[in-house]
């Protein structure tokens, strides 16, 4: 959210030299809510837990598609561990001090 904003006023003076080339140099960032750490990290727990839970089921729908039926379930374990890995390791990365 902040580094979104930040890259339009960073658009309108690329090279810090004081230029204003699309009108954004002099807009302000709106922090809105992410003044606070609580609800910033429970939007980024949300988004890191239903991102990898979406990329769990997607890859589930194609191992089951593609794979025979006796291998289906067993192609899908390498998968699994690994997103169970990025999930403990953002949420590490995200709970640490």
């Amino acid at each position: 959210m902040l580094e979104g904003q930040r890259t339009g006023v960073l658009l309108s003076d690329p090279l810090g030299l004081g230029w204003n080339l699309f009108g954004t140099a002099e807009n302000g960032i709106a922090v809105l809510w992410l003044d606070h750490p609580t609800a910033t990290a429970l939007v980024q727990l949300a988004a890191i837990l239903a991102g990898h839970l979406l990329g769990v089921l997607v890859a589930h729908d194609l191992s089951v598609a593609r794979l025979p039926a006796g291998r289906a379930v067993s192609g899908q374990l390498p998968m699994l561990a690994v997103m169970v890995g990025y999930t403990i390791g953002g949420l590490t990365l995200l709970f640490s001090p």
